[in-house]
């Protein structure tokens, strides 16, 4: 039987508005499938271990909890970028993505260096940002999903984003307007502002998750996802299709 192993950093500092379902429903979904799932923990001050590790999960959390954070992760930004690189999924949602720029802003006006994988900024506006968005799927335009976002931070790209998971997006972008994409897809490295929780409420991108890790997402019965999503998607116009 297979196992997937999967490392969940900063499990307590970086979890907000339910984003730590996520992997809960994504190692249920993995068992579906008849294989197994493995997670570990990894906090601040312990040894980021990356090898043999199937898929990396980092959630949403507080700006000083992210900046806090920070310093640990980026020492250990080398191998996270050569994993990366090499192949190995990633799942990040909200402000945890700042830390794979070049460098963000906390709460306090200090600028804190990020791995340096992108180049982007995060910027923080000690300001509550709140709104929903849809947008369609990059490795899949037939594919219409759903976030919401409650934030205080934003990206800034010096000439647009290079790599969106989501496409044709209204309602927000990685900035502080509508910039018509969203998130990262970069190999198999995921991320969106997207919360509470993504992957409870797109079952599409649960399934291109499953695949990625070389499982078969048929086995799961995603019925109700499917219809709760529909029901969302209702309220928002398909700029697509009209």
């Amino acid at each position: 039987m297979k196992t997937v192993k999967i490392l969940h950093l900063y499990a307590d500092a970086m979890d907000l508005y339910g984003d730590k379902k996520n992997l809960e429903v994504l190692c249920q979904r993995i068992r579906e499938t008849g294989a197994q799932a493995e997670t570990a923990p990894c906090g601040l001050g312990e040894e980021i271990k990356l090898e043999g590790v199937d898929l990396v999960y980092m959630g949403h959390g507080k700006a000083r909890s992210l900046a806090a954070m920070a310093p640990h992760f980026c020492h250990y930004s080398e191998e996270i970028k050569a994993h990366i690189e090499a192949g190995q999924l990633w799942f990040v949602t909200g402000n945890a993505r700042e830390l794979f720029g070049r460098e963000f802003t906390t709460v306090t006006g200090e600028v804190l260096p990020g791995i340096g994988l992108f180049d982007y900024r995060g910027e923080e506006h000690n300001k509550v940002f709140v709104a929903d968005m849809v947008g369609r799927a990059a490795f899949d335009e037939t594919l219409r999903c759903y976030g919401f976002a409650n934030r205080t931070a934003s990206l800034v790209y010096p000439a647009g984003n290079p790599s969106p998971l989501f496409r044709q997006v209204s309602g927000f972008g990685d900035g502080d307007r509508e910039e018509g994409c969203e998130g990262t897809l970069y190999r198999n490295f995921f991320a969106t502002w997207a919360m509470g929780p993504v992957l409870v409420r797109n079952p599409g991108l649960m399934r291109e998750l499953l695949r990625r890790l070389g499982l078969d997402p048929t086995a799961c019965d995603f019925s109700l996802e499917e219809r709760a999503l529909e029901l969302v998607l209702r309220e928002f116009p398909d700029q697509k299709n009209g």
